[in-house]
C-alpha cells in the first residue's frame, strides 16, 4: 500500500464536534427520569457533547444498563427543508439497518413522536460499544485500510436497503421523475434555504444549477435507489479494540440519509482515501455488495457532485445553528472546499471533456 492511500486529516476536520447550536433542546432531570420509568430507575445523566443537531444524554440506570437518549429540535427553531421530521427518518432507517445480520447498529428500545410526554420528538437506544474512530488517536496506516475495509463491507449491507423512488423520505410525494431530477431538487431545497436567510455563497446560484444541470447525464441509468447514510465520517463510525487490532463496534447518526445510488455515501469515503487512486475499496465493496458498483467516469462525476452538496449543505446551515460565531470555521472552511470542488467540475466542462 502507497503511503499516500489516506488524505491528510485536515481534508476533514472534526472541529464540529460538540458545537453550541440553536438547534440543541435541553431537559430536565425530572423530565428525563420521567421518560425512562418502564426501563428503570435513571441513576446518572450526562449530556453528551459531540452532536451539532440534536441533543443527547447518557443515561445510567441503576441496574448499571446504559442507553442514549436523543432529542430532537423544538417546532420553532427553524432548520432546513429536508431537517424537518428529520428524527422519524432516522428512526426509520435505523430501523431497518438493525434487521442487516452482522450491522454493528445498537437497537432502539423506544420512540415518542406525540409530544405527549415532552415537547420533542425523541427516541431511546442501547448505548453504542466503542468509541468514535476520531477520537481513537493516531491510528497506524494499516489498521486504517482495515478499518477502511470494514466500513466497505458495512456500507454494501446498508446499501441492502432498497426504495421506491430517490431523494428524502418526504420527497417521495413530490414524485419527481429521475434521479438526476431527485438530486437537483435537493440542492434546490439547499438554495432555497440559503435565500430565506441571505446566505453568502461562494458562486451564485444560477451558475451552480448550470454546472449540475451539465453533469445530468452521470445520472442516467440508474433506477434502483438504495438507502445511503450519508453521514458516515469518522465521528459516526465507533471503533473497539480487538485482540488482532481493531473494528468497527457501531454506525450512528442515520437522520441524513435518503435513497441515492452508493456515489452519494462513496463521497463521505473519498474525504480520506482517493478513490481515483485506490481501487481496493470498491473491490472490497462489490465482495458484499447486492450489485457491483461501477467506478467509471459517471460514478465519480456523481462522488463529486455529492460531495459539492455536502459542501453547500455545511455552508447553509451555519446561518442556521450559529451562536456568536461559533460556526464561522465550518462556514469558511467548506467554502473553500466547494470552491475547489467547484472550479475542477468547472474546469472539466469548459475545457470539452464529456460531463459524462
Amino acid at each position: 500500500m502507497h503511503s499516500n492511500t489516506f488524505i491528510a486529516p485536515d481534508r476533514f476536520p472534526v472541529q464540529n464536534r460538540g458545537m453550541e447550536s440553536t438547534t440543541k433542546s435541553t431537559l430536565t432531570d425530572q423530565q428525563i427520569a420521567g421518560l425512562f420509568k418502564e426501563l428503570g430507575r435513571v441513576a446518572a445523566i450526562r449530556e453528551l457533547k459531540d452532536g451539532t443537531y440534536n441533543t443527547s444524554y447518557l443515561i445510567q440506570l441503576d441496574n448499571h444498563r446504559e442507553y442514549v437518549l436523543k432529542i430532537a429540535p423544538h417546532d420553532s427553531v427553524p432548520v432546513l427543508t429536508y431537517e424537518k421530521d428529520l428524527m422519524k427518518g432516522e428512526v426509520y432507517f435505523q430501523n431497518r439497518a438493525i434487521e442487516i445480520p452482522d450491522m454493528p447498529v445498537a437497537f432502539i428500545e423506544t420512540w415518542d413522536f406525540s409530544r405527549e410526554k415532552i415537547p420533542f420528538d425523541y427516541f431511546i437506544m442501547d448505548r453504542q460499544e466503542g468509541v468514535p474512530l476520531d477520537k481513537s488517536g493516531d491510528i497506524p496506516e494499516k489498521l486504517r485500510k482495515s478499518l477502511t475495509f470494514q466500513l466497505a463491507r458495512h456500507m454494501a449491507g446498508l446499501h441492502g436497503i432498497k426504495g421506491d423512488f430517490f431523494g428524502y423520505l418526504f420527497m417521495e410525494r413530490q414524485g419527481l421523475p429521475s434521479y438526476f431530477d431527485a438530486f437537483r431538487q435537493m440542492a434546490v431545497h439547499i438554495l432555497e434555504d440559503g435565500q430565506k436567510v441571505k446566505a453568502q455563497l461562494p458562486v451564485p446560484e444560477k451558475e451552480l444549477l448550470q454546472i449540475l444541470d451539465s453533469y445530468s447525464e452521470s445520472f442516467a441509468g440508474i433506477s434502483n435507489p438504495v438507502f445511503v447514510h450519508f453521514d458516515l465520517w469518522d465521528g459516526n463510525v465507533f471503533v473497539r479494540q480487538t485482540r488482532d487490532g481493531m473494528e468497527i463496534s457501531g454506525l450512528i447518526d442515520f437522520e441524513r440519509g435518503f435513497y441515492a445510488d452508493p456515489a452519494a455515501d462513496f463521497s463521505q469515503v473519498q474525504g480520506y482515501v482517493d478513490l481515483e487512486k485506490n481501487p481496493w475499496f470498491f473491490e472490497e465493496y462489490n465482495l458484499h455488495a447486492p450489485e457491483p458498483f461501477i467506478a467509471d467516469e459517471k460514478a465519480f462525476n456523481r462522488i463529486k457532485l455529492f460531495r459539492l452538496y455536502l459542501f453547500l449543505i455545511m455552508i447553509v446551515e451555519s446561518y442556521y445553528r450559529d451562536v456568536k460565531g461559533s460556526y464561522d470555521w465550518q462556514r469558511q472552511w467548506a467554502s473553500v472546499e466547494f470552491t475547489e470542488l467547484f472550479n475542477g467540475l468547472k474546469k472539466k466542462r469548459s475545457t470539452g471533456i464529456q460531463a459524462l
